[in-house]
């Protein structure tokens, strides 16, 4: 294997393949053996499209910022025709795409040549990345840890220097919770800002949205400026950018007013770790000359914990009655886990009204965050209210929706993700340090909606003060795979 491969992002990737230093099946080679050593103790990625990537070195390679990159595809959300989608369901197993997504179309347009699918848990429904179907899979700076879910395959992957980024969505922090629990960049765009087509209109009901995790903060500017916008038949679009996301990189703006909370929208207080991280990165915005203040939006949490519950439950049996009708199944405990059972059983049994009392809900917090941000440029949080969570704690067949529910979205694990769903702001997780026992810290950075840009802007400035890119876990640099 090409020694120097992992120690790349994907702009110095595609750099070299167009200085011809390398060609673009050298680079797929570098990355498909790197697959194949560090794949059997990860399980980070679950059907293996790596002949598919070679036969495309042999075809014109689309001229883009990326072209000639080797990438992943997740397991669920964007399709690639012809290939494996299973979502992590044993409801779906031998199920194949019919058709390309619209934003796969973009992802390829852009370079990217993709050599397989990562892993995901069922239907994308848990924090964690551990499903009967594909397995568990584990995070590469410590493999007792879970890398976060539901991207936790491409995060894993992308940590470990198999590729340089990778596809992933986020309907209540899957992009975000993976990046943190395993040291990376990622971005959740604004609400429509990347296209949910041919089919779907939107994910998730307006909160979930797709686009990548990566290792740098300029590989995922590059890409939004190949890939936004909206599609034919869209609901909606984003506000347009006010100039191109990799000139936000290196943008001259004046000093950004950040409020910063080192406690949970209901008040409680977060992780030690977690709240030292929070602090770490609020002095770094000082020295940098941004404006920084302790300060939190008002949050009906009670109303938010129920809402964000409702609606959940009610999309997913809705979507999840479509999908197997569509394959001719009933969902059942043979093809079914526990915990999505119960979620589908919940969601069967709300009525219509219920839903749309939880959208009004949303639309309150929409209103208040609005308000909020009408005073700030950037808010920080702590990703998580704890370091990640050992492989096991988020669900097992015993636990209760409501444990599940508590964890999921509630003050015990994940308080800070799900809120900026609902209102569609751009939130991004940024590294912020590593813990002793090799648990990775993400901090959040949420900006206005439609403001992708100042999160670019001041999560470059933060990697430049604070180069994360230089801390990486073992199996990057080639330890042992197992």
């Amino acid at each position: 294997m090409w020694a120097e491969y992992s120690k790349y992002d994907g702009l110095a990737l595609a750099e070299l393949i167009r200085n011809r230093e390398i060609t673009p099946l050298e680079a797929i080679n570098a990355a498909c053996e790197a697959l194949e050593r560090l794949n059997p103790g990860l399980n980070a990625v679950c059907h293996d499209l790596s002949e598919r990537g070679r036969k495309a070195c042999q075809q014109p390679i689309p001229r883009g910022p990326f072209s000639g990159v080797p990438f992943l595809l997740k397991d669920i959300g964007a399709q690639m025709a012809g290939t494996p989608y299973e979502c992590g369901s044993r409801l779906m197993k031998g199920n194949v795409s019919q058709y390309d997504s619209n934003l796969t179309e973009r992802f390829a347009r852009s370079g990217l040549i993709t050599l397989g699918k990562t892993t995901t848990p069922e239907f994308g429904a848990q924090i964690t990345t551990e499903s009967l179907l594909t397995g568990i899979t584990h995070n590469p700076w410590n493999r007792a840890i879970t890398p976060g879910g539901s991207s936790g395959g491409a995060a894993a992957a992308v940590a470990a220097g198999i590729v340089p980024l990778a596809h992933a969505n986020d309907g209540l922090g899957s992009i975000r919770i993976p990046a943190a629990n395993c040291g990376l960049f990622g971005l959740k765009p604004t609400r429509q800002r990347t296209p949910a087509g041919p089919v779907s209109a939107e994910v998730s009901g307006g909160r979930g949205v797709e686009f990548v995790v990566s290792r740098s903060v300029r590989d995922s500017a590059a890409l939004l400026d190949a890939v936004h916008g909206a599609d034919v038949g869209a609901p909606h679009c984003a506000p347009a950018p006010r100039r191109p996301y990799m000139e936000e990189l290196r943008f001259d703006g004046k000093p950004m007013r950040i409020a910063v909370m080192d406690r949970t929208f209901s008040g409680a207080p977060v992780h030690p770790d977690c709240a030292s991280a929070v602090r770490a990165i609020a002095a770094c915005c000082e020295n940098l000359g941004h404006n920084v203040e302790l300060r939190a939006p008002e949050v009906d949490w009670a109303a938010y914990m129920w809402a964000i519950r409702t609606a959940g439950s009610a999309s997913f049996a809705a979507g999840l009655d479509t999908v197997a009708a569509a394959l001719g199944q009933s969902p059942c405990e043979a093809n079914l886990e526990p915990l999505t059972l119960l979620s589908w059983l919940e969601g069967k049994k709300l009525l219509a009204s219920d839903y749309f009392r939880a959208l009004d809900v949303f639309a309150s917090l929409q209103r208040g965050l609005g308000r909020f941000f009408a005073t700030c440029d950037i808010l920080i949080t702590p990703m998580l209210a704890q370091p990640p969570a050992s492989l096991g704690w988020l669900g097992t067949p015993r636990e209760d929706l409501d444990v599940f529910w508590e964890k999921f979205a509630g003050d015990a694990y994940s308080p800070f993700a799900g809120i900026f769903n609902v209102t569609g702001q751009p939130a991004a997780s940024i590294p912020a340090c590593v813990t002793d026992n090799r648990c990775p810290i993400g901090i959040q950075l949420v900006a206005p909606f439609g403001e992708e840009g100042l999160i670019l802007r001041l999560a470059a400035q933060l990697e430049r003060a604070r180069p994360w890119q230089q801390v990486v876990p073992d199996r990057y640099t080639g330890g042992d795979p197992t």
